[in-house]
């Protein structure tokens, strides 16, 4: 009998990923990324250690859990749009890159209240901060190697990767609510295009 991809093992492994994530992020709201341990959010899943661990390195990597499915995602439409006049455009580089962003983005990593929660604990801790920062300058230069295979120009395709990252920290900084934080990407994009202007 031919198995489908989808096996049970391959579900219940992705239902026990989801329960860990849904476990830590209901501590890191109760009670803040650093009084939660790795220990505490095992027993609050109901599993051991040693399979937390088979999942995730640290906490830290909970938080970011779906990262890179998602860089990965945005690549792929990236890449798959080869034949678009990018060259040195970087206005053209930019737009991709919305675009990617707008297309995978059903399938985004983290549900709303998960990113209400990331987003206050981020305001609350220097080292998440690091870390978040460190996410997404990888994002960036992965996006950069994206659009370089799309055909834009390696300068154009790394100023645009940053510019879209500086966008986003910039819409967090700047949004009151998680709901807020689209609205407040897309302003940040809008403010750019004034300045040729």
């Amino acid at each position: 009998m031919h198995h489908p991809p989808d096996t049970l093992h391959a579900r219940k492994r992705r239902k026990a990923r989801a329960t860990i994530v849904s476990a830590a992020f209901q501590l890191f709201a109760e009670h803040g990324f650093d009084n939660v341990t790795v220990a505490a959010i095992a027993e609050r899943a109901e599993v051991g250690r040693t399979t937390f661990f088979r999942y995730f390195g640290d906490k830290q990597q909970v938080l970011f859990a779906d990262d890179a499915s998602e860089v990965d995602r945005m690549c792929a439409y990236v890449r798959e749009q080869k034949g678009r006049p990018l060259g040195s455009d970087l206005g053209a580089a930019l737009a991709l890159l919305r675009e990617a962003g707008t297309v995978t983005r059903p399938h985004a990593a983290l549900s709303p209240a998960h990113s209400a929660v990331l987003v206050r604990l981020l305001r609350e801790s220097v080292d998440l901060r690091s870390r978040y920062l460190l996410t997404r300058q990888q994002r960036a230069l992965r996006l950069a190697g994206a659009l370089i295979e799309a055909g834009s120009v390696e300068g154009v395709a790394v100023l645009a990767a940053h510019t879209a990252m500086a966008c986003e920290l910039t819409a967090m900084k700047l949004a009151e609510n998680p709901e807020a934080f689209p609205h407040r990407v897309d302003e940040a994009h809008r403010m750019l295009r004034t300045l040729g202007n």
